[in-house]
């Protein structure tokens, strides 16, 4: 272990000697000397005197390039918050296409303009606000120059307006929302814009195919900000419940549900936010989607819960972008035990910086319940922070859900990464962790490591990882597929952008995952991963063929399905899948995907198409069905899931979105139905309905479960 940890590092340390700090673009905020309105007319006087913080450079597809359409940028700032005017012309005002108004829905169908806020210039987090022509609010937090986390929710304003000419967005980011350094004057910025019609994506800095908007490290600088404030940085949330819960199988759970609570928050410094929450509720929460699960090893649903989401990156560890299924530290085992809800009296929780360190800090209270006894929780992460995107870090984990046992973690991680790899703008990291567990009657091989080494760029992207999970590692309040093995990775991606048959990219994929199981000395798994053909057309289709082959050794039997068991042995299988999808920028989107092949001691087959119809701003509409055909020799079955989505917004601040889902396994029929009323940003009323029913033995829907709850959040801000 010393050696494999010695080596990659000293190699990373000598990649980066080569890479020097690029010239960054910069620009000034103007003081505003009068009230701005936030209505989308930019007739105040900061706006028409502005002189803008210059055009914008083409990214995708020809980076570098003058974007077809200008657009024109103008920042402003008093003592209260930051103002952001966009104009974005367009020749062809009638074909700008804005779908979304529910919030923090997916942009990627529209034209847009995302904005990048590098607050505490640190050149690795940021905050993250986008919106289209309809005057969708998205926004989220980025951390460690990864993807934003869109379930971030701040208070914040957008009003846009459309004419001939093309459509404006005007902003307002109160200080209040955001965490800002004390006495620092120049904050990280980038805008990027989307014309959906030409797929073309434009940025004011950062503008090559090597880097994501999201890529803080690459933004230009917002100079000029004078005399910031937070005011005295508390805000106030507390929260009313009403409802009814129905329960068939358990009839002493009915019950009528009134409930009330509250979350402070408080910035006891300008770098540094305290949390507290009293008797947690999530009744606003999106239900799981379910999934289809024919491998012998668990699957992870998303953390939706607020409370555990906000400032979420700060206690990731060993966390790479793609790879959740080896997590030493996941929230989702707090507060639930098997699916199920385990109530939470309190929580408590500090994020946020100190000198060069991040820090986190939560404790977690829950009570006794019929699922799990009451238990305490804590979790702390601190990380020192060095170069533009490199870090040290630590983290602690203890308490076990189940209540069954103690257990305690350990662990340290350390990245190495920059974006401006030997001077030639390209990205490269490299990550390295180790993590202990003590838990009472495991003893001895309770340890996990490894590292990986990326070059994720455009045009080649390669990574190796290695792993060692030893046998009794358990991270109580982390999520691990599988443990006593060792892990080999290996891929990489080739990705050319030819110049023929309206071809906009083409890749060429091989990616090869080994396990090693550690007590029986043999090879578990074994799978290759490989991509002959896939290519996008500049329309935007695009069409994908995989062939895997893949070894499984089972050393117990397996129950893939209710009545087939697979017996002990070694199987090869390959498997040949084929999709296509049409443009994501049509107002009908279709996706398909057909997988064929042995599997085990015989045959299988997957059909998964889906069908996506955006009319208009207001209603969007999908339908996803996943079938499998599985004969084996052990017994033949068929599984279905179907999934059937229609969301309604009357506007950016009333949404009705309604889910239903159907497997043939459970023979569940479950529906949510879930209004957001945003009276004013931070203060929103939910009303939520989750019903099932279940196919019983007569062949008819009953009714099972019935959950109806009104809740309704205020802020007060002081």
């Amino acid at each position: 272990m010393p050696i494999a940890f010695r080596l990659p590092v000293c190699l990373a340390l000598a990649a980066l000697c080569f890479g020097q700090p690029e010239a960054t673009r910069q620009t000034k905020a103007i003081r505003a000397s009068e009230r701005i309105r936030i209505d989308g007319v930019l007739n105040e006087k900061v706006w028409t005197e502005h002189p803008g913080i210059g055009p914008l450079v083409q990214q995708d597809p020809h980076p570098g390039g003058e974007p077809s359409e200008a657009t024109e940028t103008r920042i402003a700032y008093n003592g209260d918050a930051i103002f952001i005017a966009v104009f974005c012309r367009d020749s062809r005002a009638k074909q700008v296409r804005g779908t979304q108004m529910q919030r923090d829905g997916s942009l990627v169908f529209d034209d847009y303009i995302q904005i990048l806020l590098d607050t505490r210039r640190d050149r690795r987090n940021a905050y993250y606000f986008a919106t289209n022509p309809a005057g969708v609010m998205v926004d989220g937090t980025i951390s460690e120059n990864n993807t934003p986390n869109l379930n971030w929710d701040g208070i914040w304003h957008v009003r846009t307006r459309m004419d001939a000419d093309g459509w404006t967005a005007e902003m307002e980011i109160p200080l209040k929302t955001i965490a800002f350094a004390g006495g620092v004057t120049t904050w990280g910025f980038n805008i990027g814009r989307r014309i959906a019609r030409a797929r073309e994506e434009s940025r004011w800095t950062s503008s090559n195919l090597d880097s994501e908007f999201f890529l803080v490290a690459r933004a230009g600088e917002l100079n000029g900000l004078e005399n910031l404030s937070h005011g005295i940085g508390l805000d106030v949330r507390p929260y009313v419940l009403g409802g009814f819960s129905r329960d068939i199988s358990r009839p002493d759970r009915n019950q009528f549900a009134r409930d009330a609570g509250a979350d402070i928050f408080y910035r006891l410094t300008p770098n540094l936010v305290s949390v507290t929450s009293f008797n947690t509720d999530f009744a606003e929460t999106e239900v799981d989607t379910r999934q289809i699960n024919l491998t012998r090893f668990p699957l992870l649903f998303p953390e939706h819960r607020q409370f555990f989401l906000e400032d979420a990156g700060i206690f990731e560890f060993a966390a790479s972008p793609g790879t959740r299924d080896f997590t030493p530290y996941f929230s989702r085992s707090i507060g639930l035990v098997g699916g199920e809800e385990v109530p939470i009296d309190f929580g408590q929780k500090v994020t946020g910086k100190i000198g060069r360190f991040d820090v986190g800090l939560m404790d977690v209270k829950t009570r006794n319940s019929p699922v799990a006894p009451a238990r305490n929780f804590l979790v702390a992460r601190t990380k020192a922070n060095f170069w533009s995107q490199s870090y040290l870090g630590a983290l602690l984990t203890n308490g076990e859900p189940t209540g069954e046992t103690g257990n305690t973690q350990f662990g340290v991680d350390l990245k190495i990464a920059t974006a401006n790899l030997f001077n030639k703008g390209k990205n490269f990291r490299s990550l390295f962790y180790g993590s202990q567990t003590a838990t009472p009657g495991r003893k001895g091989d309770d340890r996990f490591w490894g590292g990986e080494v990326v070059y994720p760029n455009d045009l080649l992207y390669v990574w190796y990882r290695w792993r060692f999970i030893g046998q009794n590692y358990y991270p109580a309040l982390g999520f691990m597929r599988r443990t006593g093995v060792r892990e080999s990775a290996t891929g990489f991606n080739f990705r050319p952008r030819p110049n023929f048959w309206n071809m906009r990219q083409t890749s060429f994929r091989f990616y090869y995952t080994g396990y090693f199981n550690s007590a029986f000395r043999q090879v578990e798994s074994r799978k290759f991963y490989t991509t002959p053909f896939e290519v996008e057309f500049k329309s935007g289709e695009r069409f994908i063929y995989h062939f895997t082959p893949t070894f499984e050794r089972l050393f117990q039997p397996f129950n893939i399905h209710k009545g087939v068991s697979i017996p002990t042995g070694a199987y090869w299988f390959h498997r040949h899948e084929i999709s296509f999808e049409t443009a994501d920028n049509r107002p009908l989107a279709f996706k398909a995907k057909t997988e064929t092949g042995s599997f085990y001691s015989g045959r299988s087959h997957e059909a998964s198409p889906q069908l996506v119809w955006r009319k208009d701003d207001h209603l969007t509409t999908s339908f996803e069905l996943q079938q499998y055909w599985v004969n084996l020799a052990e017994g033949a079955f068929r599984t279905r899931l179907a999934l059937f989505r229609i969301n309604y917004s009357f506007n950016p601040s009333l949404t009705l979105a309604n889910f239903i889902q159907y497997d043939t396994d459970s023979r569940n029929l479950g529906l949510q139905s879930r209004v957001r009323w945003m009276i004013r940003p931070g203060n929103e009323l939910f009303l939520v309905v989750n019903h099932a029913w279940q196919y019983n033995n007569l062949d008819r829907f009953e009714a099972v479960v019935s959950n109806v709850r009104a809740k309704l959040n205020y802020t007060f801000r002081f």
